[in-house]
């Protein structure tokens, strides 16, 4: 699916704007503070039913805006645009309430959207992936086996309830209370299902990963692999039976797909520590477009895409070579630059494409 047209009233500092947009590519200029992240983060909203850069409705809402609410409307379709694929969302939000809407029908869970159209952000948090804590590398892998596989959250939501029982037994029980036993089944049922779907998803991520990073002229020496949260040569309920005594000595559950992780090294050196700003968003891009690529082959769906300030850390070549990625695959980018990079930074090769500009706000048209 792609984002056909999109309304926003009352949104940060934009007050009301009608955009119709391009299915492929869609650049977003203007001075640093003029609204353009605000307006990727409102396509972002529309697509997920939340904010990528903040959780506080306060935030959101326009200051002027007299009924202190936001109102988001967008017209999603497939790639050639079919009127019978077209898909009408709506969201309302306020301090006190939050509707969404999907062809006129109340939808309950945000999550309805995110199945709809499925939507990535690539910003300066996005850094986070290499220089953070690994529980931002299993939302990064979560995100992708959520789309092929639906139950996966149901399970997940079930495991965090079953682990956050069986660490409050471990706070005040005994080694051979039987109610351990009866969390250790359940986590481990669980956890073997979710190790499962993340496994499946990552040894076919990162094959496609390594095919893109070729085309970027990556080092060779960079080395990714998935660690599931536990040894590899046993199964979750033998480490739990193996490290309970231990879990009661920390009070807390060492192992399992909680503490999962994407392992990236470059000559035995974590990523981060060694490679350059310029590099790490490189593979940071790479990554993204992976997930895309998936998506396409695996379960025929499209991605919408949004960079924000896509040229920042990035020499012209490179800056190339991630706008040839893109022109391969099929889906929705936004990508916002300032004035001073405008039209110089767009391929030719890129013939479909829309150009806003933002000032103060206001949304204007300018190809």
């Amino acid at each position: 699916m792609s984002i056909q047209k999109i309304s926003i009233q009352n949104f940060r500092n934009i007050s009301t704007e009608t955009l119709t947009l391009c299915p492929q590519f869609n650049f977003i200029t203007g001075l640093n503070g003029s609204g353009k992240t605000s307006l990727l983060e409102s396509i972002y909203l529309l697509s997920t039913g939340r904010s990528f850069r903040t959780h506080k409705i306060n935030n959101l809402i326009c200051s002027k805006a007299p009924d202190l609410e936001i109102t988001l409307f967008g017209c999603l379709t497939n790639i050639e645009s079919s009127p019978q694929n077209l898909a009408k969302i709506g969201i309302r939000k306020s301090k006190s309430a939050y509707q969404i809407r999907i062809n006129g029908e109340n939808i309950k869970s945000a999550s309805a959207l995110a199945k709809l159209s499925p939507t990535l952000i690539i910003d300066p948090l996005s850094f986070n992936l290499l220089l953070g804590v690994a529980k931002n590398r299993r939302k990064f892998i979560d995100w992708g086996v959520f789309h092929v596989e639906h139950d996966f959250s149901i399970f997940w939501n079930q495991y965090i309830y079953c682990l956050k029982q069986r660490n409050t037994l471990l706070r005040t029980a005994k080694l051979a209370d039987p109610q351990i036993l009866f969390w250790d089944e359940k986590i481990s049922d669980l956890g073997e299902k979710i190790s499962i779907s993340r496994v499946n998803f990552t040894d076919k991520f990162i094959c496609i990963l390594n095919e893109i990073l070729v085309k970027f002229d990556f080092s060779s020496k960079l080395s990714i692999s998935y660690y599931k949260g536990w040894d590899k040569t046993l199964s979750l309920k033998e480490t739990l039976i193996k490290y309970r005594k231990k879990d009661l000595e920390k009070k807390y559950t060492q192992f399992g797909p909680h503490r999962s992780d994407l392992l990236i090294y470059v000559d035995k050196k974590r990523a981060d520590e060694v490679l350059s700003r310029g590099q790490q968003k490189i593979l940071i891009i790479a990554m993204h477009l992976a997930k895309i690529k998936y998506l396409s082959k695996y379960i025929n769906k499209n991605t919408v895409l949004l960079i924000d300030d896509i040229a920042a850390e990035l020499d012209k070549k490179n800056l190339e070579r991630v706008f040839d990625q893109l022109l391969e695959l099929e889906t929705q980018v936004f990508c916002t630059l300032l004035d001073a990079q405008n039209f110089n930074l767009i391929p030719n090769q890129i013939e479909k494409y829309k150009m806003f500009h933002v000032e103060h706000g206001s949304i204007d048209i300018i190809q």
